[in-house]
């Protein structure tokens, strides 16, 4: 699992439990978004005066959806609101001045666009001029200049601190909604009934379904599942989809193509009014239209695709293009965006096509991974029309007489941006397995990975040199691949679909290498494990390429129990068995200007901490514990290419030389960024530009020990969150044992004496055995203190000394023992109530610059 998550840039325990956790308490608030709070106040004044509202929309799945959604938002709120979407097959993509002037003329005040109006420049302009407040909801790139309009709310615009950049028009759109809702008066939890919608308008629009995408696509599938919306119950009946088996797949090639196939072959109009209807007859009338509406697009997409292929053919010089530029004006412009997503499957490169009429083409880009479609149509952009879209897809205008002068300008661009990686079809796996790995409970595992899309695909696993059992081919066609199929002791059922082909070669007990997903394959009741197999080797051919670790990021074997206790606890154990202190420490800051950025309580630290070390500036991190040095360090590594090499870590149980080795690299410029901790860090005095305290310290000295490793005039930037409050108030608990954990002990003792043992015990062994009993982060020397204190009760005694000393329990005591009576078990409780009091201050209290002002001590 650990694997698969790192495959897709999980490389933090915080986003391995947000990404797993995938809870909507987990979404960032919407106030965050700029000018949300504008546009909130403004909608509400609107009701309240009674101002005319006009929503306008787009007219595929992710504009319609949004646009039902902000409806049904008003409905619930009292109000009617006219609207309008464009046709995209008389009235094209975006917000249309013409529109705008009818809708002033009808005494409209307020318009608010939805998935469309981030490249509107002079229709917000004519707004503005003629006193139309327009506010405008998108997610496309902004260009150079933003819309003049009342309030502009699109996460990707460039001053907009919102930490998630990749919602779906309908996704700003629901932030929206839980912004107004909730300031209206309709409680925290009212926004969660429109999830059904933007989890389809998400699912549609093909955005990476990671982050707070992937949070409502999850919780929208059950609530899709369960909706009480009649439309799109009609919706996932027509499709012949059961609601129990609702996934990403079903609502993206089910129910999807079919509200999609309205705006593409007549008009937007049925498809929000299905979404729109609270009447049973009327949703299954729409519905079985927007049926109909998609078999005749299935129809006509084919006849594109087959006069494109027959294209090709006849000028195969054009297949050789790095990206396919083709026109014709025959071809049905609803269709090509679909066709252009085809192609780039079949020739793997981007593709454009242009549906002519009347000397203009309208066209539809689809790209592949490495080549940003929006900024190579910037690049072109005195060639056409008019063009907006993402990385992966777009749309634009162009003259006629202009095409073959963009294709050989694109081709151009792409010669420079382009590489040949880009246009190689891969099969990339997640790992190589043995079938005997192959189990129901990593099914089970696998699963944990969904909702799967756009940029968190599916598990991909493979397996080496499987023997071909029996093979043949079914379905219509024998378009499909049965198989049985053994590697060593392991046999399973395999089936491949579209690979009917490999019946005629595949020879009996011939050996393959598999690419395959694992699943339950559910059949007359009974249940079983199949390999759905995605492509085979044949011969075994299988390539792998063994990961290699840069500069002095090691690969990490075995990991002691220790590198997850923090510094400040292990070392306080180890004082308090040597019944000493810690001499020579910081205990004040050094007087130097520095620059305090506070951003405690950010939502995304490691990407804020990505971000920071991606400057190239000597970096010191300062962490809690070993384990977590690790992680980060690895994490800026997989995260910031730029930094491959040029990171390190170390920490209190590093080699002594291993540390020297580092600090010196780090102060001769070697290398640029170092995750420590405290102790460390105090030997990079001034040493750092800039400074991340990225978990909350234990003790005034540990922050100091950060403090003081910036250069005069550098920065210190506080990351950690009052969320470490409880984490580390947990963590010492290995540091003062409370009464359970001294008696649990005591318990384990009394039995190893019943059995004679005890004489033989070590705290090793003790501590085996606590763990065994629950306590799992327990340490050696954390048993030894607790041994301590127990012989300070009059217990128990260790005869000898060190590890050579033998254990003996003296009689149970008559009365109960007052734990305070002990002076370690005193000593542990102030320093932990200590730690606790300094760090709900350093929690709480507002931060200045002058770090005389802290009242940190």
């Amino acid at each position: 699992m650990a694997q698969l998550l790192v495959n897709r840039g999980i490389y933090t325990v915080e986003h391995a439990r947000d990404y797993l956790g995938c809870e909507l308490e987990s979404l960032h608030r919407p106030g965050l978004m700029r000018d949300m709070p504008k546009a909130v106040a403004r909608i509400l004044k609107a009701i309240r005066f009674r101002d005319k509202i006009m929503v306008y929309g787009d007219y595929d799945v992710d504009g319609v959806t949004a646009t039902a959604l902000l409806i049904r938002v008003f409905q619930r709120l009292g109000v009617d609101v006219k609207y309008h979407i464009p046709n995209r097959l008389t009235e094209g993509y975006g917000l249309r001045l013409d529109v705008l002037k009818q809708a002033a003329s009808e005494g409209i005040n307020l318009v608010i666009t939805l998935d469309c109006g981030i490249s509107s420049i002079e229709e917000a302009l004519w707004a503005h001029d003629n006193g139309l407040d327009l506010i405008i909801t998108d997610h496309h790139e902004p260009g150079a200049e933003l819309p003049r309009a009342f309030a502009v709310v699109n996460p990707k615009r460039p001053d907009c601190k919102y930490p998630y950049k990749d919602l779906a028009g309908v996704g700003v759109a629901l932030k929206l909604a839980q912004a107004l809702l909730e300031e209206a008066g309709m409680g925290s939890l009212a926004w969660q009934e429109y999830l059904d919608l933007a989890c389809l308008g998400t699912i549609a629009d093909i955005v990476p379904l990671q982050g707070e995408n992937r949070i409502i696509v999850k919780h929208g599938l059950t609530r899709l599942a369960r909706t009480e919306n009649a439309g799109l119950q009609a919706l996932i009946a027509v499709s012949e989809l059961v609601k129990e088996e609702l996934g990403a797949r079903q609502v993206g090639f089910g129910l999807a193509p079919r509200l999609n196939a309205a705006g593409r072959m007549k008009s937007p109009d049925p498809a929000l009014k299905l979404l729109l209807s609270d009447n049973t007859a009327e949703a299954w009338e729409l519905a079985a239209e927007l049926n109909r509406l998609n078999q005749e697009r299935q129809k006509i997409e084919s006849e594109v695709f087959e006069e494109i292929k027959k294209m090709l053919d006849e000028r195969p010089e054009m297949a050789e293009d790095r990206v396919l530029v083709l026109a014709s004006p025959g071809w049905h412009v609803g269709v090509i965006g679909i066709v252009a997503s085809r192609l780039v499957n079949i020739y793997t490169r981007p593709v454009l096509l242009i549906a002519l009429q009347d000397g203009e083409g309208k066209g539809s880009a689809r790209s592949v991974p490495g080549f940003n479609m929006h900024q190579a149509l910037s690049h072109c952009q005195a060639l056409l029309l008019s063009y907006g879209g993402h990385a992966s897809a777009a749309g634009f205008s162009i003259e006629k007489g202009r095409i073959e002068d963009f294709r050989r300008e694109l081709n151009l661009y792409a010669g420079e941006t382009l590489h040949d990686e880009g246009t190689t079809a891969l099969v990339e796996l997640d790992g190589i397995i043995s079938m005997e790995q192959v189990s129901e409970k990593l099914v089970n595992e696998l699963d944990l990975l969904r909702p799967i899309g756009h940029h968190n695909p599916g598990p991909l696993l493979g397996c080496r040199q499987a023997t071909v059992l029996k093979c043949r081919g079914v379905g219509r066609g024998a378009a499909h691949l049965k198989m049985l199929l053994q590697s060593q002791n392991s046999t399973f059922d395999g089936i491949g679909f579209n690979l009917g082909a490999y019946a005629e070669v595949l020879a009996t007990a011939e050996e393959v290498d598999l690419a395959f997903v694992p699943g339950i394959n559910e059949y007359n009741g009974r249940s079983s494990i199949q390999l759905e197999v995605k492509e085979l080797g044949m011969p075994a051919v299988l390539d792998t390429v063994e990961a290699k670790q840069t500069g002095f990021l090691r690969r990490v074997g075995y990991v002691p129990t220790e590198l997850f206790i923090p510094e400040f606890v292990l070392l306080k154990l180890r004082y308090a068995l040597q019944h000493s202190e810690m001499h020579g420490r910081v205990n004040k800051i050094t007087r130097a200007p520095l620059k305090l950025e506070d951003w405690r309580g950010l939502d995304d630290r490691p990407g804020a901490l990505a971000g920071i070390a991606s400057r190239g500036e000597p970096t010191v991190v300062l962490t809690s514990c070993g384990y977590r040095t690790i992680e980060l360090a690895h994490f800026l590594q997989l995260a910031v290419p730029s930094l491959a090499g040029r990171v390190a870590f170390c920490h209190t149980s590093s080699q002594e030389a291993e540390k020297d080795r580092i600090v010196q690299c780090f102060r001769d410029g070697t290398i640029s960024t170092i995750v420590t901790t405290p102790v460390t860090a105090g030997e990079l005095a001034q040493h750092a530009v800039q400074t991340i305290i990225y978990d909350l310290p234990y003790e005034h000295e540990a922050f100091c020990c950060g403090v003081n490793t910036v250069r005069p005039g550098g920065s210190l930037y506080l990351l950690f969150s009052p969320d470490d409050l409880q984490e580390n108030r947990e963590a010492l608990g290995n540091l003062a044992p409370d009464r359970e954990f001294l008696a649990s002990l005591y318990r384990i003792l009394l039995r190893e004496h019943n059995k004679g043992n005890l004489g033989n015990c070590t705290a090793e062994f003790i501590t085996g055995r606590m763990r065994a009993a629950g306590h799992q982060w327990v340490h050696h020397d954390m048993v030894r203190v607790c041994l301590g204190i127990l012989e300070e009760l009059e217990l128990l005694t260790v005869k000898g000394v060190g590890h050579e000393g033998r254990l003996e329990l003296y009689p149970p005591p008559r009365r109960k023992r007052d734990l305070m009576e002990a002076k370690t078990y005193q000593y542990l409780h102030q320093l932990k109530d200590k730690a606790l009091s300094w760090m709900e201050k350093l929690v709480d209290e507002r931060l200045h610059s002058d770090m005389d002002d802290f009242p940190l001590k």
